[in-house]
């Protein structure tokens, strides 16, 4: 098995989403990885860009004492989806969370025209936005999504990016076993069939009662798919 983990955070999020997996992961003795992507937490300066995205991945794998289970979610699964498929031989592992939807050019330019409709309302868009995540999850999860502040800018560049990309093509051409992971009530398993079937060895769990970005909506059982992940993987 597998000591070492790399989480791959969401859009507009930061490595703090990942802070309750972390520490339990670490308890129970593995080594974890969580980067904030370019444009995101630390890094809000910098653009976002694919290459860059990438890199920061690679960075984190490399810097693993071994191959590891790549984690993302959301935009980060997508990420994480086209790492993998693009770099045979690195990884022990993937997990993909809340990301089995085909977005296309046009549906990704119409999620991103949803996410940034939030911005033109009056007032204090961060606030507005963390106070209606905390109604459907909690106030600790809402402080952990943006704990390391909440990413502008960046919406139209990672919807382009994503839309391009042929994830089902990345999915086939991944070499390790990828475990899908969607919340019960999340929007974005329009298409998980089509992912687990793409798998050359995919398997596809659904954490009841939670929605997108399923880690915060059941930390602990996310924590525990996390683990048993980890544990069936063969060493290199």
């Amino acid at each position: 098995m597998t000591r070492s983990i790399v989480l791959i955070h969401a859009v507009r999020s930061s490595r703090t989403m990942w802070k309750g997996q972390v520490r339990r992961l670490r308890e129970r003795g593995y080594e974890v990885i969580a980067p904030d992507l370019p444009g995101h937490g630390a890094r809000r300066g910098e653009p976002f860009t694919l290459e860059s995205a990438l890199a920061t991945i690679d960075e984190a794998v490399s810097r693993c004492q071994q191959p590891p289970l790549l984690v993302g979610l959301s935009l980060g699964g997508y990420l994480t989806l086209h790492f993998a498929g693009t770099n045979p031989g690195r990884l022990a592992g993937v997990v993909a969370a809340d990301c089995t939807i085909v977005p296309g050019p046009a549906m990704a330019r119409m999620y991103g025209l949803w996410m940034t409709m939030k911005d033109w309302l009056p007032g204090d868009s961060d606030a507005r936005v963390a106070r209606s995540f905390a109604r459907r999850h909690t106030r600790k999860a809402a402080k952990r999504y943006y704990g390391g502040g909440r990413a502008h800018g960046v919406i139209r560049t990672v919807v382009r990016t994503i839309g391009a990309l042929d994830l089902l093509a990345d999915v086939a051409a991944i070499d390790v076993p990828i475990t899908f992971v969607n919340g019960e009530h999340d929007p974005f398993r329009r298409h998980e069939a089509l992912f687990v079937e793409a798998a050359r060895d995919g398997e596809l769990v659904i954490l009841q009662d939670a929605g997108h970005i399923a880690n915060l909506s059941r930390p602990k059982r996310f924590a525990k798919v996390l683990h048993r992940c980890a544990a069936a993987t063969v060493p290199a």
